[in-house]
């Protein structure tokens, strides 16, 4: 924020953007950023062959199972020389949402709203996706793919008087919330309800301040895993720029029988034995809460019921997933243990790239 209103009256020369600004390509296999393998250009010619370099090393180093969960994501960082640790317009992003959590505490304060007017944080994520052009190569097809961000603006209206009945008893309680664990409640109640009245739930994610006020809401639509890595980052990134401090995760999710699980097969061709309705949330403090719910299908036709999920001691310390490993780096909150085992594997595979003559890549986390 100093560097913002120090740099009201500076005037960034186009060429000195060029000149510390870079193009980066990034391998990424899974949620957990510290296992990604970069090479940094500033040359747009060197970006076939840094792509097709990573293409060559994911063959040759990684299981078959987790080459078709990969991809190579192109992105051009602009970067100030001012401000050489930040990315130019997740700073941007980052500061106007700051004056407008400011301008909104503000007008609460005196009994205001902040107008309807003026522009959301949310309307910048999009117009940032498009800007930097970012691109992901996914090595399951070879083909280019880009990310797609819509704001959807709430429509009280669209809802019926059915739904508002149904969801009345939430937003009570919701309203009414004192701690993390009663808004935690809320969700568990608002997931059953809606899972109950509709037969299914699509994947949502609340974000809340240290003041229990929501700041943000995502949903998304995956059409393999590689984009669910792609929306998790995602969703972190969201958190750094609205100061989230408690992320909810609800949705629907898959049971497998893991006991034939290997990296050259992957997750999604194991058998399926069971669907559950998650409910799962981590603060800024690390602590992480969780309900689940067995979908039990008496017949084929018949409506969904739920089952509420005693959760096993034997895997209680593995039990935060690996989508909220990006939050956890903005929280500044150490992995658990299996996240460690992971990054110890991808540690190993790294090194080969690591020896190839003349490389230029980054490989955080590689020292294991």
């Amino acid at each position: 924020m100093k560097w913002a209103k120090d740099s009201r009256n500076t005037i960034e020369k186009e060429g000195d953007l060029d000149l510390h600004s870079t193009l980066t390509m990034t391998l990424f296999w899974s949620c957990i950023v510290e296992q990604d393998i970069s090479l940094v250009t500033g040359r747009e010619e060197l970006l076939q062959a840094g792509t097709k370099r990573l293409i060559r090393f994911a063959r040759s180093h990684l299981p078959s199972g987790v080459v078709d969960s990969s991809a190579v994501r192109i992105e051009r960082r602009w970067v100030a020389n001012t401000l050489p640790e930040w990315e130019l317009l997740q700073a941007f992003t980052y500061i106007y949402a700051s004056h407008y959590r400011m301008c909104q505490g503000l007008a609460a304060h005196i009994g205001d709203k902040l107008s309807a007017k003026v522009p959301s944080p949310d309307s910048l994520y999009a117009a940032r996706e498009s800007v930097m052009r970012t691109a992901y190569l996914k090595l399951a097809d070879m083909r280019v793919h880009s990310q797609n961000v819509e704001i959807v603006k709430f429509d009280r209206g669209a809802l019926s008087a059915e739904r508002e009945a149904l969801l009345a008893p939430v937003k009570d309680a919701a309203s009414s919330a004192r701690n993390l664990d009663d808004i935690f409640e809320s969700l568990c109640a608002m997931a059953c309800s809606t899972f109950e009245h509709d037969g299914y739930h699509v994947p949502m994610v609340f974000m809340y301040d240290e003041s229990l006020r929501a700041v943000g809401m995502m949903s998304a639509h995956f059409g393999d895993r590689v984009d669910k890595y792609i929306f998790w980052r995602s969703v972190a990134d969201r958190v750094a720029v609205t100061r989230a401090k408690f992320v909810v995760i609800v949705g629907e999710m898959w049971i497998r029988d893991m006991r034939k699980f290997t990296y050259a097969q992957g997750l999604d061709k194991l058998p399926v034995t069971g669907e559950r309705l998650s409910v799962a949330g981590l603060d800024h403090l690390g602590v992480y809460r969780s309900k689940s719910w067995d979908v039990v299908r008496t017949s084929p036709g018949a409506k969904p019921r739920l089952k509420l999920v005693v959760p096993d001691a034997k895997y209680f310390d593995r039990e935060v997933p690996f989508v909220f490993a990006p939050v956890m780096r903005v929280f500044g909150i150490p992995y658990p243990a299996h996240f460690a085992e992971d990054l110890e594997r991808t540690a190993k595979m790294s090194r080969g790239l690591k020896h190839v003559e003349g490389s230029t890549q980054s490989i955080p986390g590689s020292s294991g």
